[in-house]
């Protein structure tokens, strides 16, 4: 769109896995695992609040990267030799809590697009779970999706 990204790192720090988070990474509860929180920004202004969840030993390693310029999924793949091969995605609006608020300058309860993403590598890996909350008057999602064609359904005639 013409605009210059950067991001702002609110947090980066290694806590205990929750349930859901446990979950997504295919962890036992509890577990060790890196959270990242960080504002992207587009010319400055906040656009979503990411929080990234990347198991312990993999999270260590991209903490010390410099999540201000360098994407993450950049990191895992070309750095850190962890291809991205496919993610599920769960998409809803939601409303804007306290924390997310403030990280996007929105006033509380204000309507945000948050999807929930997790990313698997080889051997359906999980190795990277996104909680991403999208200003809805920042931002514009579009789709395209191919239909395979089908044939004739057996014992009847194509509709």
């Amino acid at each position: 769109l013409g605009r210059s990204p950067t991001a702002r790192v609110l947090d980066q720090r290694i806590v205990a896995a929750d349930d859901l988070v446990a979950r997504r990474l295919g962890l036992r509860q509890g577990a060790s695992e890196v959270r990242i929180q960080r504002v992207r920004l587009a010319d400055g202004k906040p656009l979503s609040f990411d929080e990234t969840y990347l198991p312990k030993e993999l999270g260590e390693k991209v903490m010390a990267d410099n999540l201000k310029t360098e994407p993450i999924f950049s990191l895992l793949e070309q750095k850190y030799h962890t291809p991205l091969i496919e993610a599920e995605y769960q998409l809803e609006a939601v409303c804007a809590d306290a924390t997310v608020a403030k990280a996007l300058r929105v006033g509380l309860g204000t309507a945000i697009f948050l999807i929930e993403r997790t990313s698997y590598s080889l051997g359906h890996r999980p190795v990277d779970y996104e909680k991403l909350h999208y200003r809805g008057d920042q931002i514009r999602f579009v789709t395209r999706l191919a239909r395979r064609p089908t044939g004739p359904r057996k014992g009847g005639s194509p509709k």
